[in-house]
């Protein structure tokens, strides 16, 4: 390997002019594709949809896959509507051809060297070009390549994927497998390197069909950069060191110059090129380095990186032009070519760790990002689409937007979905969100023979690398939840010694050897963290040491105060479930399937008792809602009440608990799930209560018998001096009880501020159904956060209806509804029917305050006065 180093002060603001690769030549087979069943395709049962696909197939373009193409081809209808799901399920029994014919213009044929490059190939493939099997895959998250240059020809090359039936070779190996590896959904997924939750999972449909992302045919001569990543040495104030590692693949024996270009600045090497694979290292220094932080404390700085090769010619570089040289045959041979190549990164320079260390009350676990503790706020993330190919760079950046939105800082990548796009880590680099990255491995446990292995090691390192440069990658976790399945979920009696042994060797062999491995070796400062989490719920280690699932919420009924009960070192997944916003479930059903029972909702909700759970939960907190509808609304105030209590609870037991990511964030369709944002992007009342419940600064209460204690807590990394207020009053905005107490924050701290009795708070008169209390703290007379507290449950709450009296005015961006009422009002929430958002909704209206919330809208006053709609819970009654 060779080494050399630059040295470099950030002191400049000029731009390196690009230059094109002139020995490069790119075609993406984008259009111009052809699927086909393999044999005429026959639907088992006469209610299942898709009896008429035409056997000779379709005509379509990449990204695609075959249930999405079907579907855009017309048929098949709406995959998501209605029970539609459970009658295309014949689809996966199917085999695909795939095939695209091109030309090859003779830029890209005189090149030296032709190499066809697949991404996102689902999964099992024989790939044929002009007839010749030129490669094999089994692994959907890997990059495939192949020299292809002896069987190209400029006119008619014909490329064909056979896709195999993944179904059938799932059974196969599991046939072959010295045992019956155990899977939660009693699949045997395990055995093939795709995304899982496309077996169905307890939030989403089951579809496993075939896909393809993109197909590139690179020509190349000379040389070209394979890869580089990155690995910071040191960080501080003063200086920073970058180690730049360059793989180089050249056809070439000769001098070549190497650039590393930071923010304009360039410096140059000569360096010796070999035939082949050449591996180098550059060393950088930056003086007075900007660091990147999460957008909460401070400025995600994000430097432009790049790394450049340029042909030399008796050790300097020949010409600067953006043409080939007259000579462009080969330049080895001595001719005057002028060969240049380039690779482009955006990074951040940042120190990341994960701190486990051993105290009074078991092991801390919390991140320590720039040298400071980090309290992790965030949710699980799983994709976006459970079609791939729909999801746009404005999607990912959107959804990372709307988690900002809620003052998180942090998402977890769940292990059974997918290495998401460069969009979607880029968009976190830019906004200052950090990833916690689980490897795809889940709820299962997975083979451990050799050549599964290999493709496991391949795929780690593909990845790792690939994300290396990435400043939010916090974490690299091995799986989700695989250790704690076998040792609490009643996997292992069915199993004897030997097996037993079988099965945990391979759990070892890959979580505890393999990724680390590949972390250590090429990961940028991130550690590395088996499973997630490390005990399950049952072993009371889970509440002092590691991260914690805790699902006694949920799975077991326990109520919503247990999360006050049981706070953990890291809840990294916890959750409840409600139902999307009305008109989400409008788009997959009509009246006759709105109720909880119906086939169509039983359909669109994936835990085996889920809706029974809802309404069980409903009925703990709320009075029975008077329709569906209506019922629909109260499941997302559910949801928003437990997780809020969850959320305070563990903010509030800092630095005990060092942060919180609930389950979960978004949906890949249409369904009853955990997550706070439904398919179309609605926030539901979840998403706007963990906005407030996640603010850099908290105001947070807990009711304990008859007395409340109030807590401050401060994220922020300076000391706030300021008033806390601490008022009650009834539903008609009487004030019986206030009270104002000048306090000093300290920074990054939760700290019991106020302690006071329901006698004081009630005036010894009033009745605690009629009371509500408001918390305000202030700083320099300006109101920092405020939040309304009850004494009771919803249900038991004495609430009237009120006349609403509402203005609007037009905005910028939309319209601003200025509401009053004379009575408090809980949880009022805002429709409309026309395109847009509201900036609040299901608040409490409290009596005779006006209440101003924009509607950012395109759509004109007419149309959204006519849909506009305002109610609250009184009116669920």
């Amino acid at each position: 390997m060779q080494i050399f180093s630059f040295y470099l002060i950030i002191i400049f603001s000029t731009v390196f002019d690009s230059e094109s690769n002139a020995q490069t030549q790119s075609v993406f087979l984008k259009n111009g594709w052809h699927i086909r069943p393999t044999t005429p395709p026959k639907p088992p049962r006469k209610e299942d949809l898709g009896q008429n696909i035409n056997s000779n197939g379709y005509d379509t373009q990449l990204p695609n896959s075959v249930v999405n193409m079907l579907f855009e081809q017309k048929a098949i209808p709406d995959p998501f509507f209605k029970d539609n799901e459970a009658k295309l399920q014949w689809i996966e029994k199917t085999d695909w051809v795939w095939e695209n014919r091109f030309d090859v213009s003779d830029d890209v044929l005189r090149l030296e060297k032709n190499e066809l490059i697949l991404r996102g190939v689902d999964t099992y493939t024989d790939i044929y070009l002009n007839d010749s099997l030129i490669l094999k895959t089994d692994n959907a998250f890997r990059e495939w390549r192949v020299e292809v240059k002896k069987l190209l020809k400029s006119k008619e090359n014909v490329l064909k994927i056979v896709f195999g039936n993944t179904i059938n070779i799932d059974k196969k190996k599991n046939d072959a497998a010295p045992v019956d590896y155990p899977d939660v959904y009693n699949t045997h997924r395990m055995f093939t390197r795709k995304p899982q939750f496309h077996y169905g999972w307890d939030w989403g449909p089951r579809f496993i069909s075939c896909g393809l992302k993109e197909v590139e045919l690179l020509g190349w001569e000379g040389f070209k950069i394979e890869e580089t990543w990155i690995k910071q040495t040191h960080l501080d104030k003063d200086s920073a060191i970058l180690k730049v590692n360059i793989s180089i693949n050249s056809t070439l024996e000769t001098t070549a110059i190497v650039g590393v270009t930071i923010n304009g600045k360039s410096f140059n090497q000569n360096i010796l090129l070999k035939q082949g694979l050449n591996n180098i290292q550059s060393e950088v220094h930056i003086t007075n380095p900007i660091f990147w932080w999460t957008h909460d404390r401070g400025t995600p700085f994000l430097y432009d990186l790049d790394v450049d090769v340029k042909h030399t010619k008796d050790g300097f570089y020949i010409g600067n032009n953006t043409q080939n040289t007259v000579d462009a045959g080969n330049p080895a041979s001595g001719g005057k070519g002028a060969y240049f190549d380039k690779k482009t990164k955006r990074i951040g320079l940042r120190t990341i760790e994960l701190v486990t260390e051993k105290d009074a009350h078991g092991e801390s676990f919390y991140f320590r990002l720039n040298g400071a503790p980090l309290f992790a706020k965030g949710a699980n993330y799983i994709p976006q689409h459970f079609f791939q190919e729909r999801v746009t760079r404005a999607d990912n950046f959107k959804t990372v937007e709307n988690a900002l939105a809620a003052n998180m800082n942090m998402l977890r990548v769940w292990g059974g979905g997918i290495y998401e796009t460069d969009d979607f880590y880029q968009a976190c680099d830019e906004k200052g969100m950090l990833v916690w990255q689980d490897f795809m491995y889940a709820c299962a446990m997975y083979p451990g023979d050799a050549a599964f292995l290999e493709n496991a090691k391949l795929e780690a390192v593909e990845q790792v690398k690939r994300l290396n440069t990435h400043p939010c990658i916090a974490l690299w976790c091995g799986n989700n939840e695989i250790n704690e399945a076998w040792h609490n979920w009643g996997w292992q009696p069915r199993f004897n010694p030997d097996q037993k042994e079988i099965i945990w060797k391979a759990y070892m062999d890959l979580f505890n050897n393999i990724l680390p491995e590949a972390v250590k070796s090429y990961a940028n400062q991130t550690n590395y963290w088996e499973s997630s989490p490390r005990f399950g719920r049952y072993n009371n280690k889970s509440y002092t040491e590691g991260d914690n699932h805790d699902w006694f919420v949920w799975h077991d009924e326990k109520p919503f105060e247990h999360f006050e009960e049981r706070v953990p070192r890291f809840m990294s997944e916890y959750g409840f479930q409600s139902f999307p916003d009305w008109e989400t479930i409008e788009s997959f059903s009509d009246s006759t399937d709105w109720s909880l029972e119906s086939k169509v909702m039983l359909q669109h909700q994936k835990h085996p008792k889920g809706n029974v759970l809802i309404k069980k939960y409903t009925e703990r907190s709320f009075k029975t809602p008077k329709t569906f509808k209506d019922f629909v609304y109260v499941s997302q105030l559910v949801q928003a009440q437990g997780i809020r209590m969850a959320v305070e609870a563990q903010r509030r037991a800092k630095p005990y608990c060092m942060g919180t990511l609930y389950w979960q964030l978004n949906d890949v369709w249409q369904s009853a799930s955990w997550s706070s944002i439904d398919y179309f992007g609605r926030w539901k009342a979840l998403h706007y209560a963990v906005r407030d419940a996640y603010a850099p600064v908290l105001v947070s209460m807990k009711t304990e018998k008859d007395r409340v204690r109030i807590h401050v807590v401060n994220d922020s990394l300076r000391e706030i001096k300021g008033q806390l207020q601490v008022e009650s009053y009834d539903f008609t905005g009487r004030m019986i009880f206030s009270d104002t107490k000048n306090i000093t924050v300290r920074p990054d701290t939760s700290e019991e501020f106020y302690n006071v009795g329901f006698d004081q708070l009630l005036n010894k008169i009033e009745k605690k159904n009629n009371v509500y209390v408001k918390l305000s703290f202030l700083e320099n007379g300006q109101k920092v956060t405020e939040s309304i507290r009850y004494l009771v449950q919803p249900k038991d709450l004495n609430l009237k209806k009120g006349e609403i009296f509402k203005t609007v005015e037009k905005a910028d961006n939309g319209f601003i509804f200025k509401l009053k009422s004379s009575t408090l009002l809980k949880s009022v929430y805002l429709t409309s029917n026309t395109e847009g958002a509201f900036q609040d909704n299901y608040f409490d209206l409290l009596s005779n305050v006006e209440y101003s919330i924009l509607y950012k809208t395109k759509a004109e006053l007419d149309a959204v006065l006519l849909g506009f709609e305002v109610r609250s819970l009184v009116d669920s009654y």
